[in-house]
């Protein structure tokens, strides 16, 4: 069977203050009137047979509040935050040795559907036949530093377009952005994978042992879940696995991508006036061009003669930024 396991343990803060530990990114409406977990879940049902959501302990009780429909015991509840390795791994718990899985996030934007679910039953195909840790690769459309890159080697699968991945690279400077787009040989790393369940579990047991051992020791001994899990390493798939193993492979990813990472990801995806504007709530503007405008309260929000700022005004706070520089938000946490 093929199965779905949905990330979704991430605050997003760079999304501040709308994205908060109370009401993550994955719960807001984003470029659509869904919700973005909504819209991860609408894509891949019809591609897999069944569909798992693994989230916080905090932030469980939200999925049930706002995903009624979703069966409860699908909602995997990790009781502290370890990173992407232990969370993939603990959430194939009730999945079968020869079953497939298609890992997402919960909280990226992807247009494009049909071509989406092509590529990815292209990798379930491929998974299928081979023992293979497959990653889709967003064709990159910019020289964007805020991504890391997959290097792609020699063509082993011309029919579904799959290469061999030769390096994983670190988010780059501007100039080696640059030289990856001109290649054309680098994709932009989606976090999203396919493959076997038995495939990632004898890739964890060799390059991450210890997280091997307590998932062995969570299945002998399931009502000791919190403290086996409290005492796992911290490890992202990408680090602990990927980068370190030889049978990984890449299909790129032709659809439009956006992982929302940054209040520039989201003027990206909202829709513009004649100004070059996005606005969302109360404003009053003179002057004003280019600019990611949100306001959540009653009150109106005047501005004058500026460009290229985003402005976001909710219950949690104010914030003003260069729109070029929101990765920065961050450090105001």
């Amino acid at each position: 069977m093929v199965k779905a396991l949905i990330m979704a343990g991430g605050v997003g803060e760079r999304l501040w203050p709308l994205s908060t530990d109370e009401k993550p990114k994955q719960f807001h409406c984003f470029g659509s009137q869904r919700m973005m977990i909504e819209k991860t879940i609408d894509r891949i049902k019809n591609i897999v047979d069944e569909i798992f959501i693994i989230t916080t302990k905090d932030q469980s009780e939200l999925f049930h509040r706002y995903l009624r429909d979703f069966p409860k015991e699908n909602i995997i509840s990790e009781p502290a935050r370890k990173n992407t390795g232990p969370a993939i791994v603990f959430g194939s718990a009730g999945m079968d040795e020869e079953d497939i899985m298609v890992v997402l996030p919960a909280d990226h934007i992807i247009k494009d559907i049909d071509l989406f679910q092509k590529t990815v039953l292209a990798a379930i195909e491929e998974a299928k036949k081979y023992d293979e840790l497959i990653t889709i690769g967003v064709s990159p459309t910019e020289p964007n530093t805020g991504y890391g890159y997959i290097e792609r080697g020699e063509l082993i699968n011309e029919e579904n377009n799959i290469y061999k991945v030769k390096m994983f690279h670190e988010k780059p400077d501007l100039e080696m952005a640059r030289a990856y787009i001109m290649s054309k040989n680098f994709y932009w790393n989606s976090g999203m994978f396919i493959w076997k369940k038995k495939v990632l579990i004898n890739a964890v047991q060799k390059r991450i042992p210890d997280v091997y051992q307590g998932y062995l020791d969570y299945l002998n001994n399931p009502e000791k879940f919190e403290e086996i899990y409290s005492k796992l390493p911290s490890i992202s798939i990408d680090f602990g696995i990927m980068e370190k193993s030889t049978n990984v492979e890449v299909i790129p990813g032709n659809f439009y991508w956006n992982d929302v990472g940054s209040w520039f990801s989201v003027y990206d995806i909202e829709k513009k006036d004649s100004m070059g504007n996005a606005v969302i709530g109360k404003f009053k503007l003179n002057e004003v061009s280019n600019s990611l405008l949100i306001n959540y309260m009653d009150n109106v929000v005047g501005i004058t003669n500026l460009s290229n700022v985003v402005v976001v005004v909710s219950e949690d706070g104010i914030l003003i930024s260069d729109i070029n520089k929101t990765q920065n938000v961050k450090k105001l946490l």
